[in-house]
């Protein structure tokens, strides 16, 4: 069980199968965004999903530097950045990955 703010409780597979979806949607910017697609409202919508995470976990789980990454996506647009793009978002998967190690 993990407690998050407002005295709520939950059980930690719940936060764990949500980490996982959020892990599989940030996988899925890639391709996306090789197809010319819109990838950054998924990204918009991630970010603010992650940042109420954030808020709502009472563990000691740091989001910031996913958050930043995540953030700096946005910025990564032109075609010369995709590598860096693809590498970022490698980045963010590992930041989640250890995540989800802490809460087990």
């Amino acid at each position: 069980m993990i407690k998050l703010k407002y005295d709520i409780v939950v059980n930690k597979d719940v936060v764990l199968a949500d980490l996982e979806r959020i892990t599989n949607q940030i996988f899925k910017l890639l391709p996306i965004r090789e197809e010319g697609g819109d990838w950054q409202s998924p990204l918009r919508n991630l970010l603010i999903e992650l940042a109420g995470l954030d808020e709502l976990l009472l563990e000691s789980v740091d989001f910031f530097s996913l958050l930043c990454k995540m953030e700096a996506l946005l910025g990564l647009t032109s075609e010369d950045d995709f590598f860096a793009f693809r590498r970022t978002i490698f980045e963010c998967l590992n930041i989640l990955s250890e995540v989800k190690k802490c809460l087990l």
